[in-house]
């Protein structure tokens, strides 16, 4: 019911499809079947994905015991992201949040998942934290626990774009608990690209108490040998 309410809501606003711009549900079954994935040949710690098969890899994200992706951040997956992160189309939450569920698999036993937190300034900006919709949405799927222990200091300037140097130091201590952190965690986000909010987030968790961190994702950015191979 809530799924159609969504697509009729959308049909009546005239928003459609955010990949295709068709008039119907945020993201038709066409598009939806056509999102890129990861592949199979993929780093089985990180999830990164190479042209072959890697127990560990240079993009292996620091403080995370494993990390899995979706889909690649390419074709028309940008435009997706921006369409619920700048456009404000909480609507994709749940659909991408069902193509996480089918295409990863569920979190261990007991795990938990904990949304990575927007600076103050960003969330105000924007109205909400994509992550946290994401991460409702996996919670309700997947059934399991919600809990949005973490919170992120200050501002500073986007990460988008930036480079890996510096993505790391505008994330060095951003991260804190605020409440009890459940001893297996798996921090949710949107997209993947040098691993630094992650890996920030993770040490966060750690310091607090957490005895294992996993992450999941909507998109990873393809670095490294494999963009040079695809382009």
């Amino acid at each position: 019911m809530r799924r159609l309410a969504t697509a009729i809501l959308d049909l009546v606003t005239g928003d459609g499809c955010a990949a295709c711009g068709m008039p119907g549900p945020p993201l038709c079954d066409a598009c939806t079947v056509a999102l890129p994935g990861v592949g199979p040949a993929t780093c089985c710690r990180c999830g990164h994905p190479w042209p072959v098969a890697c127990a560990a890899c240079p993009q292996c994200i620091a403080g995370l015991a494993w990390a899995r992706q979706a889909t690649r951040y390419e074709e028309c997956v940008p435009q997706v992201v921006a369409a619920l992160k700048d456009r404000g189309r909480r609507s994709l939450a749940d659909p991408l949040a069902v193509v996480m569920v089918q295409r990863l698999r569920p979190p261990p036993p007991g795990a938990v998942l904990v949304p990575v937190p927007l600076a103050p300034r960003r969330r105000a900006e924007r109205g909400f934290n994509q992550a946290a919709l994401l991460a409702q949405a996996l919670a309700r799927h997947w059934g399991v626990a919600y809990a949005p222990v973490l919170v992120r200091d200050g501002g500073g300037p986007p990460q988008r774009g930036a480079p890996a140097a510096a993505r790391r130091i505008q994330v060095h201590g951003a991260f804190r608990a605020v409440a009890d952190v459940p001893l297996h965690c798996v921090l949710v986000d949107d997209v993947v690209t040098t691993g630094a909010t992650l890996s920030a987030a993770a040490r966060a968790l750690r310091s607090a108490g957490c005895a294992g961190v996993g992450a999941v994702a909507l998109a990873r950015v393809a670095l490294g040998a494999l963009r040079t191979r695809v382009g």
